[in-house]
């Protein structure tokens, strides 16, 4: 194959190549974000002499496989189809030969790559030839759709490592029309970096869990996903009404669903039934989770400690409820099949004990956000050489199995870094052992709700109507704003004016591109200084508050930036983007101005800009 060094990095040793290769082959998603999941077809040894055919040969055979697969999508022999259209070994099927240091042989691998805009790009087969022996892997993609764009691109590339210089190379296909290509500058510039830091990285053993989506079938959850995104996502994002990301929100709900709907599903299948699961969501939040669940045919109900303005805009169908959850006799939900926690933070570590108390066949699935106590503190991480979000995972785990079951974890496909959840279906103690089950539910409770294993007392029985933890304190029903915005005006006024009469001693006059007159832009001071000059009052008002000086100057950006722990006046005009989005509607172009100009009202050279340009009311 006639290829071309792009792009090149040493210190990087065979063992470091292969890993980060594996890393590439089974997550593909990672890096191209247009990719939903990849689905493996085959990973088979090559029989055919790698070196003896050239890159037009490997595309045709590939263009062969797509139009097979593209005429019939999921054959009962498709593996055999294939491998004898890729001239490899039916006999020899592996999971994986990249492992293995002492193996040198020639394998094929053929992936079926899932699009995350199934509209806009086809499914696309991704052919690796791997060639261990050499230190080379080379990949092909083509197209199943040829009416849509690829996920790969429509030349070849190689991959190859030289382990006597320990230097890894990308090459590619030496056509001239390939560096035009979109493809060849992500190849180089986004694709290789990751693919370096892969290999540079220390090995994973520390990590939760390797991979994600391990419970379901990929494949169906990319269909799933996509037409569930299309059935709730657009609509859902234009009406949202909260003050969050509309589009994280919607979409992330989207694929906890699709989730769920697949894991019940699997269970439905199993237990050879057709009535669909129930499930009490706790701790609902904004409820879309709740809406789609209920709209795809599950009954259920969505819990929250308080009503958000979305439930107004679902249909009746969407079983929503304000109340406050504390864990006692009467959080129970012995007819529900399945209980949610979603971000569900103090009640995180309660949800497997009180689907374990609800009864034997209740089950849950937990995705931790925030790390709770059974008391409802905050968790205290025991160990400091691993992350809290670590640990704390591994303990919800250790609290899922001393409740008395059977706990998968996985790793969802969400726009978040905590998105590692926790599946509790099967029981490890038969009914008729509840009682001795129960027994160490009760000792975990105290132990943990208490600090002492010794301190067992009757608080934590389940058929006690007071809470199972003396000291659980469920978080307040109405949220209050502590940001300082709700600090008396009049002490923001004072401390206002007193920083900015600090920063104006020192002169510092600047030109101002809409005005031939110099602007005193005055000077910078520490907010350490700036603490020191406020009074006693101010500074307890800003604790209550839970901010501080940054926050309030902050909190008005029109006048002050902070940079680096210190603060100065922001030039009139040198809005950031953020701040000129926010202060579009004011400008006299588009809207009525509202705000006062506090530059107009107290510099002393008043604001440089004239009424037409600025932001804000003269």
């Amino acid at each position: 194959m006639n290829c071309e060094s792009v792009v090149s990095h040493g210190n990087v040793d065979t063992c470091e190549f292969w890993k980060a290769a594996k890393i590439w082959l089974d997550n593909a998603h990672v890096v191209n974000r247009r990719i939903l999941t990849a689905k493996k077809l085959l990973f088979l040894q090559l029989n055919a002499d790698i070196q003896s055919m050239c890159s037009s040969e490997w595309f045709e055979k590939l263009a062969s496989v797509a139009q097979l697969y593209k005429n019939c999508p999921a054959p009962s022999k498709t593996d055999h189809s294939l491998a004898l259209e890729l001239e490899a070994s039916c006999s020899e099927f592996l999971s994986d030969g990249l492992n293995d240091p002492l193996n040198n042989g020639s394998y094929i691998c053929l992936q079926k790559l899932l699009p995350r805009n199934p509209e806009k790009f086809s499914h696309t087969l991704k052919l690796a030839i791997i060639d261990k022996a050499n230190g080379r892997i080379t990949f092909f993609s083509h197209s199943i759709e040829e009416s849509k764009q690829s996920l790969g691109p429509k030349w070849s590339y190689r991959l190859e490592h030289d382990a006597v210089l320990c230097k890894l190379s990308l090459y590619v296909d030496g056509n001239e029309n390939v560096c035009k290509d979109s493809s060849f500058k992500w190849l180089k510039d986004q694709f290789f970096p990751r693919f370096v830091k892969w290999a540079n990285s220390d090995s994973p053993g520390s990590s939760l869990i390797s991979g994600s989506l391990n419970l379901i079938s990929a494949e169906k959850y990319a269909i799933l996903y996509n037409k569930l995104k299309l059935k709730y996502g657009t609509a859902m994002v234009k009406i949202w009404p909260e003050n969050t990301d509309s589009a994280k929100f919607v979409y992330e709900d989207i694929a906890i669903a699709t989730y769920l709907l697949l894991i019940w599903e699997m269970e439905r299948t199993t237990r050879n039934v057709q009535e669909k699961q129930s499930f009490v969501d706790l701790g609902c939040g904004n409820g879309l989770l709740v809406h789609i669940l209920a709209s795809e045919g599950h009954p259920g109900l969505g819990i929250d400690l308080r009503k958000r303005g979305i439930w107004d805009l679902y249909p009746k169908s969407t079983r929503l409820e304000v109340r406050t959850i504390v864990p006692s006799a009467s959080s129970l939900f012995p007819e529900t099949d399945w209980l949610i926690g979603n971000h569900s933070d103090e009640l995180t570590p309660w949800i497997p004990v009180i689907a374990a108390r609800s009864s034997h066949q209740c089950q849950f699935f937990l995705l931790p956000c925030c790390a709770y106590e059974f008391n409802g503190r905050k968790y205290q991480r025991d160990n400091a050489a691993k992350s809290q979000y670590f640990e704390y995972m591994n303990y919800i785990k250790n609290v899922c199995e001393e409740c008395g079951f059977k706990t998968d974890m996985d790793k969802l496909r969400i726009p978040s870094t905590k998105r590692i959840c926790l599946i509790g279906r099967d029981r490890i103690y038969t009914k008729d052992r509840t009682d001795v089950q129960e027994a160490a539910i009760r000792e975990l409770i105290n132990a943990r709700s208490n600090g002492r294993k010794d301190n067992i007392t009757d608080s934590s029985d389940p058929s006690d109507q007071n809470l199972w933890s003396a000291g659980f304190k469920p978080r307040e029903n109405v949220e209050r704003v502590r940001n300082c915005t709700k600090i008396n005006k009049g002490i923001i006024s004072d401390i206002v004016n007193l920083v900015a009469e600090r920063l104006l001693c020192k002169v510092r006059m600047i030109d101002i591109q809409s005005s031939n007159e110099k602007w005193n832009a005055g000077g910078q001071i520490e907010l350490s200084e700036v603490a020191q000059l406020l009074s006693q009052e101010a500074l307890k008002e800003m604790k209550n508050e839970c901010g501080g000086v940054q926050t309030l100057l902050k909190n008005n950006s029109d006048i002050f930036q902070v940079i680096q722990g210190k603060v100065q006046f922001r030039v009139p005009g040198t809005c950031t983007d953020v701040t000129r989005k926010k202060n579009k509607r004011n400008n006299s172009k588009f809207a009525k101005k509202t705000k006062p100009c506090w530059f107009y009202l107290n510099h002393p050279n008043g604001c440089p800009l004239n009424e037409e340009i600025c932001y804000y009311k003269h």
